[in-house]
């Protein structure tokens, strides 16, 4: 601003003479205005004279804090700017698969207030200091979209301030491959998947077998350093003979049990190890009893239950087995065992000569009812003459107390049974299969608190096959891993009598596991050919 400039500015608030006093003292007729900024502080005169205000020899006003406000010219106060939002968008702005957006933005301190619409409807944001959106995308059908947001700042005054951002949701059909992984190194399969914040999955490699654990990348299916990581490459005992992986879990501090079995047929025998977060042995248990196999593991709040079988014919042409289900605590203590054989409560026949076989195939531990479920399929006298396999379900408190127990009455058909359990919301779910008569045809049944699975069901007519494993996404849908006459299929629905949403089929290909993360992404597992072989799909 040049001298001229400035005392014309000035007319407005003295009169000219004493401005021009004023003026003649500050600039010298030999001073460049153009150094008003920084003499202002350099030489202690009052700073306002550089914005028109007469120089002044007391404190200058103080300024609410943060606000940036320019001083009145008339009342000495800072002037009552509107609310202003600097910056608003959405992070990413446009998903193309399951994922979540979130809003960032910044605004002035004098906002109060925030309203967000979200496509015309208000949506509820809290207070300024706690302002948080996010849009979680999920499948196709109930994310797909475009979504236009609306901000409006407002101070106290009612002054407003308004900023737009777009999100765009376009995601792929459900069921469409996300990622592949086939571990081509040696031959194997994979018999269990947990799918976090990577995917762990236990199985078994080469031969003879060998129980191995890997990790894989949760988006890309890529493989982690040190996968697979081998048996006898954490343990420093001598194992009896070959070893296979029968199931995984992992615990809420991350570490990873693997349950196995060890030997050759008949005279095998149950493992158990639990590695750290970092893949270290934290413990492990071989067990003495020849004939006693593991089928299923699960973590719970006070360490992780196993279930399985033991021989108790000897007999190889005709062996018999009952059921078991026993607990390790967080050092690798057995929290205790209990024998799961006939009769259960309700039969109103005995198993005197041990002939009623118990297969328990998978066990969960449910939050909700705070009880270990075990599914599987056992041997039951019917109309007084003869044997039938049923499927079945029994409950336990972490004390091993035997709390429910049921047993399929054969209302489906003829004979059935339950291969696998998971849990869904507030709801167990369990699947398998049923034979009425002829070839078997998958089932799916939903147990009551109970643990009854007779109310609430499903059934298809697919011939010659039957649900191995059973996960559960993010919007309650169900991803069914199956065996099918010329390989595997890998069927998602979403209640007990809707169409399948899709129905994927793999030529020489079986299945035994499947898993869903927190995003809804479905990954399923076992073996393709010779190779072990897991397939990421979207939800």
């Amino acid at each position: 601003m040049s001298r001229r400039t400035l005392l014309l500015s000035l007319v407005t608030v003295a009169c000219y003479t004493d401005v021009e006093g004023h003026a003649t003292a500050l600039f010298p007729k030999d001073s460049d205005s153009r150094g008003a900024s920084s003499w202002a502080t350099s030489t202690g005169v009052d700073a306002s004279a550089a914005s028109g205000m007469p120089a002044t020899t007391h404190d200058p006003l103080p300024a609410t804090p943060g606000s940036g406000d320019p001083w009145s010219m008339t009342t000495g106060e800072p002037e009552n700017q509107p609310p202003e939002i600097f910056h608003f968008e959405i992070e990413p702005d446009m998903l193309n698969e399951a994922g979540t957006a979130h809003a960032i933005v910044s605004f002035s301190e004098n906002v109060t207030q925030l309203e967000l619409r979200v496509n015309g409807v208000d949506v509820p944001v809290g207070a300024p200091a706690k302002f948080e959106w996010f849009f979680t995308a999920t499948s196709k059908a109930k994310s797909d979209g475009i979504y236009q947001l609306e901000l409006t700042a407002k101070d106290d005054e009612d002054q407003t301030d308004i900023a737009t951002a777009t999100l765009k949701v376009e995601l792929p059909e459900t069921g469409d491959p996300r990622c592949v992984f086939e571990e081509e190194a040696d031959d194997g399969w994979f018999a269990g998947v947990v799918y976090g914040d990577a995917l762990v999955l236990a199985g078994t490699l080469g031969w003879p077998t060998e129980a191995a654990v890997w990790r894989l990348d949760p988006d890309s299916c890529k493989p982690q350093f040190g996968s697979p990581w081998k048996i006898s490459q954490w343990t420093d005992k001598t194992l009896p003979g070959p070893s296979q992986a029968v199931g995984l879990a992992i615990d809420a501090d991350g570490r990873t049990a693997i349950a196995a079995n060890v030997g050759t047929f008949p005279d095998r025998l149950s493992y158990i190890a639990v590695l750290s977060p970092e893949g270290s042995l934290e413990w492990e248990q071989l067990g003495q009893a020849k004939g006693r196999v593991y089928n299923g593991i699960t973590a719970s709040p006070e360490g992780f239950f196993v279930v399985g079988e033991t021989q108790v014919s000897q007999d190889p042409k005709d062996p018999h087995y009952d059921g078991f289900v026993e607990g390790f605590d967080s050092d690798g203590t057995i929290l205790g065992a209990k024998p799961l054989a006939a009769p259960l409560p309700g039969d109103d026949w005995y198993d005197e000569f041990n002939m009623f076989d118990i297969h328990p195939r998978a066990i969960a531990w449910s939050d909700e009812l705070a009880r270990l479920v075990v599914v599987g399929e056992r041997d039951v006298f019917d109309n007084n003459d003869t044997k039938r396999t049923r499927a079945f379900s029994a409950q336990y408190d972490l004390d091993l107390d035997l709390v429910n127990t049921w047993t399929s009455s054969g209302l489906d058909a003829v004979e059935d049974a339950l291969v696998a359990v998971t849990g869904c919301g507030k709801e167990l779910v369990a699947s398998g299969w049923v034979q009425a008569p002829g070839l078997k045809n998958p089932a799916v049944r939903w147990l009551d608190a109970a643990g009854d699975g007779s109310t609430k069901r499903r059934v298809d007519l697919l011939p010659g096959t039957s649900f191995q494993a059973l996960a559960c996404d993010l919007e309650g849908k169900f991803t069914a891993a199956a065996s099918t006459p010329t390989g595997a299929a890998v069927l998602g629905f979403r209640f007990s009598d809707d169409p399948f949403l899709f129905n994927s089929e793999f030529v020489a290909t079986s299945l035994l596991a499947a898993a869903c993360d927190h995003r809804g992404f479905c990954a399923v597992a076992g073996q393709r050919e010779t190779s072990a072989w897991l397939r990421v799909h979207h939800p």
